[in-house]
């Protein structure tokens, strides 16, 4: 396989997309729309949508017709437009992320949401196309779960939806109708609840999964009638639905206003799935974010609880997470991310002044073997280029055997609003391990990630790895593989997903690759 030309246009779609669509309406000069072939009368009617609110733009937009519509269009995509969101208060603001964000789902524990500011460049009708490619080299796989690749062809309009797809051999249908408050949805695609574990396919996820996408998470065959309550804000919706791929038998769901919750009920089955996405501001109390999502089930009970707490201007920083894993929530998917063969209970809780001086605490139970420890860290340096840190870290683990180690760790770390760059080493008794995470959102709506692990020696109990990941606010689990690469570029037209790792005393290495692209086509 030519890997020189591969990187190349992989390289080239990159920066693409890096510089796509910086141009606003309001950037384009009266002399290029006439040049386009714009009347004075259309010429002054852009100038005045394109300096007004953003939703009203895209509603004059979409309105007109014939030679008009063909030569707005043309403009756009000659210039390369976008319209970002406009700047709101600290307040509105902050809600706008959780309902911008509460359906960014990538099929990883324990946090399947993102904090980033992420324009919405899906309200325009048009036509789509996406596709996704993804390759598990791993020993003794078959080979028909080691590739899996799909294509998919739809369109939007006025808010409805439909895509035709084909994943793998399967050809697959969806359609997300909306008329007189009623909401129909079937097919393989749509869903009016947020739920990432809800049906899904076992096999594909989607990194395109954001509000108002076209390709948000594929799910398994699945039929929703309801109704929205439109005089109720922002539309609560209550409906039955049908999904043999979660239940046998049929049942009730119910969406809030923002979808900041909603849940499924099979009574046949006594099967319920439940999901939050919601945030407090307190005042003097702090600010306070919830994120779950879990499925009850009498067999077995899976899901994730995550918190996050800030005081005084973000000064003290607290979160917490408990989940409990299982390879029923994965079935054949295989996105080399790591995760227990068996069913895992793992909790954590961490606490902060500015990133500075905090500590830890993580407990792990799985199977019959447990684990737990706690660390603590303070500064040595101080700077606006950086700090230097010192970390201990107690580890024991009890079951097979029972060790207990201590790790005493120096590191850089820089943090400034989202962005973090961090890289350091930890000794320990029998060896020690280096560590490294970065995190840089490039621009709105694109976050380039790295996150690493080297081991090396005879260490006797697992590390703790902070799994960034484009969905999440923090991840984290237990791992003994030597060596750890995880890299991840996402947009909200393209994504690139590579993780590569090595178990102790194995000799075959891992290497997952999985990319993914949206191409919007507007009217």
């Amino acid at each position: 396989m030519d890997w020189q030309k591969i990187t190349l246009f992989l390289w080239f779609i990159f920066v693409q997309s890096l510089f796509a669509g910086e141009k606003t309406p309001k950037d384009v000069p009266v002399s290029t729309l006439l040049k386009t072939g714009f009347p004075p009368k259309l010429v002054a009617t852009w100038k005045e949508k394109a300096n007004g609110p953003r939703e009203a733009f895209f509603k004059w937009k979409r309105g007109l017709k014939g030679k008009e519509a063909a030569l707005v269009s043309q403009i756009w995509k000659t210039e390369s437009l976008s319209y970002p969101v406009e700047p709101k208060t600290k307040e509105k603001d902050s809600r706008n992320e959780v309902r911008m964000n509460q359906e960014m789902f990538l099929g990883r524990i324990p946090g399947p949401f993102s904090q980033s500011k992420v324009s919405d460049p899906f309200l325009g009708d048009g036509w789509f196309l996406g596709l996704s490619h993804q390759n598990l080299d791993v020993q003794y796989l078959p080979r028909d779960e080691k590739n899996h690749s799909a294509f998919a062809v739809g369109r939007i309009q006025k808010g409805n939806r439909f895509i035709l797809e084909k994943r793998d051999e399967e050809f697959l249908y969806g359609i997300d109708f909306v008329t007189h408050s009623f909401r129909f949805t079937s097919g393989n695609r749509y869903k009016p609840i947020p739920h990432f574990y809800f049906a899904k396919d076992p096999n594909f996820y989607s990194q395109m999964d954001r509000v108002n996408s076209p390709l948000p998470q594929p799910i398994q065959s699945s039929h929703f009638f309801g109704y929205q309550f439109t005089n109720i804000s922002k539309n609560l919706e209550i409906g039955i639905y049908t999904a043999p791929g979660f239940s046998l038998y049929p049942g009730v769901y119910i969406t809030s206003p923002n979808k900041s919750y909603s849940g499924v009920w099979s009574p046949g089955e006594n099967k319920s799935s439940l999901f939050v996405n919601d945030s407090y501001d307190l005042g003097n109390l702090g600010k306070h974010r919830i994120q779950s999502e879990s499925i009850f089930n009498p067999k077995e009970t899976v899901g994730f609880l995550y918190s996050k707490s800030e005081f005084q201007d973000s000064k003290f920083l607290f979160d917490s997470t408990v989940y409990r894993d299982s390879p029923l929530l994965y079935g054949n998917v295989s996105s080399g991310e790591i995760r227990p063969e068996i069913p895992q209970t793992l909790g954590y809780l961490r606490g902060s002044y500015k990133h500075l001086i905090g500590g830890e605490g993580l407990s792990s139970m799985e199977g019959h073997r447990f684990e737990k420890g706690s660390s603590f860290f303070f500064p040595f340096v101080v700077s606006e280029i950086g700090n230097i840190l010192y970390r201990y870290r107690s580890y024991f683990e009890s079951g097979n055997y029972e060790y207990n180690e201590i790790g005493r760790a120096v590191f850089y770390e820089w943090r400034k609003d989202r962005s973090v760059c961090s890289v350091g080493f930890e000794s320990r008794e029998f060896g020690g391990q280096w560590e490294g995470k970065i995190a840089v959102p490039i621009r709105s709506g694109h976050l380039l990630e790295l996150s690493t692990i080297f081991r090396e020696g005879n260490l006797k109990t697992r590390a703790w790895f902070e799994n960034w990941t484009y969905a999440s606010d923090f991840n984290i689990n237990l791992t003994d593989r030597e060596e750890i690469i995880k890299l991840k570029y996402v947009s909200p037209f393209l994504s690139l997903n590579v993780s590569y790792s090595e178990k102790e005393n194995v000799t075959a290495p891992i290497l997952f690759i999985n990319f993914q692209f949206l191409h919007l086509i507007e009217n």
